[in-house]
């Protein structure tokens, strides 16, 4: 083998190294990528839930309105659509089987008797990606308010028939 050879065989072999080496750093360089994008993903989820937090303790605990909870959570025009249909069966079918909910019902949880898991299968949103985001942002506040009303009503009902008598 002559000198020259060599010499090529080695370029080779140095370029073939440095080829591996950058495919490898661009590798590990994509999946960092993915992890901190990830990872400001949640963070993102997070900061909004906490901006939600800090507005509905800013505002008294009056009784509220559709309009005033859309405002308080930020809802878009989806939640509100899901907040409509959450508000309809809870007047039709959650509040005249449940008068009273369990300590703690706001809580998300996977259990089988869980309020969220009750929900979550009578409303038909097994598929809803992430629907302990809609439990917190969106049901539970509904959910809560609609008892609110429906409890005023009943007991303004209740005042009108009997007072006059």
């Amino acid at each position: 083998m002559s000198r020259n050879e060599k010499r090529n065989r080695s370029e080779d072999d140095s370029s073939d190294d440095e080829v591996a080496e950058y495919k490898k750093a661009n590798q590990e360089f994509d999946r960092e990528n993915e992890r901190l994008d990830k990872r400001n993903r949640e963070l993102d989820i997070q900061v909004r839930q906490l901006k939600r937090e800090i507005s509905v303790l800013k505002t008294k605990s009056e009784r509220k309105t559709k309009g005033q909870l859309r405002i308080d959570y930020a809802w878009d025009g989806e939640e509100v659509n899901l907040a409509d249909r959450v508000s309809n069966w809870v007047k039709t079918y959650l509040f005249p089987r449940y008068k009273f909910l369990k300590d703690n019902w706001m809580e998300y949880s996977e259990e089988e008797k869980s309020l969220s898991n009750f929900v979550q299968r009578k409303l038909k949103m097994e598929r809803v990606e992430d629907f302990q985001g809609a439990w917190e942002r969106v049901i539970c506040p509904t959910i809560q308010n609609k008892y609110v009303v429906v409890r005023c009503n009943l007991n303004n009902d209740v005042r009108k028939a009997y007072k006059g008598k």
